[in-house]
């Protein structure tokens, strides 16, 4: 192959490092097997490839894109892929992306964290020790530890929703962002 198309291939690895090593070697694969059935089949000089294909920043934007949006599970190397689509995505996503991800994974986090808090306090209280830096309050009332872990519990699941919420709203974005990036290139 030729080193222009081989230079081309490696900048398109350089973006997606984000990527577990065995998808970026399957989407070069693939990559690669376009740009050789282009030069077969369609008799096209390297120039001519690299141009169908586009820049190769976006195109890896593009497969990033893809990645992120095949799951909806929420990981942090997920994440990770998000901030660098994030970079592809452009100015239209500016604040959708970070917003979202950021209160998705904050949202879940204060989720756990909530139902942790009231046990803790419960806790302390079943032994007789008082715990001042958890506290459960709605403006003057502070119900007692025990209803404290019982309203805790309902305040971390309805976080744990929101974030998870803010997640599939990213996840969706993504792939609006992926489907109109695929659109564009196809017709080039």
């Amino acid at each position: 192959m030729n080193e222009y198309l081989n230079a081309y291939l490696d900048k398109v690895d350089r973006y997606l490092k984000t990527m577990p090593a065995s998808e970026r070697a399957d989407i070069i694969n693939e990559i690669k097997s376009e740009m050789v059935e282009l030069e077969t089949q369609d008799q096209l000089t390297p120039g001519q490839i690299i141009e169908r294909l586009g820049d190769p920043k976006e195109l890896a934007g593009a497969y990033l894109g893809e990645s992120i949006s095949k799951s909806t599970a929420f990981s942090f190397k997920k994440l990770c892929s998000v901030v660098a689509f994030y970079s592809f995505a452009g100015a239209g996503s500016l604040f959708v992306l970070p917003i979202t991800s950021v209160l998705g994974v904050g949202f879940m986090f204060s989720g756990i964290l909530a139902p942790v808090a009231g046990l803790i306090k419960a806790f302390g209280y079943l032994i007789g020790m008082e715990v001042p830096w958890v506290s459960f309050q709605f403006g003057g009332y502070a119900p007692h530890p025990y209803l404290a872990f019982l309203f805790s519990v309902i305040v971390g699941i309805l976080l744990f929703a929101a974030g998870w919420g803010s997640w599939k709203i990213t996840v969706k974005f993504v792939r609006f962002i992926t489907k109109n990036k695929f659109q564009k290139s196809a017709y080039n």
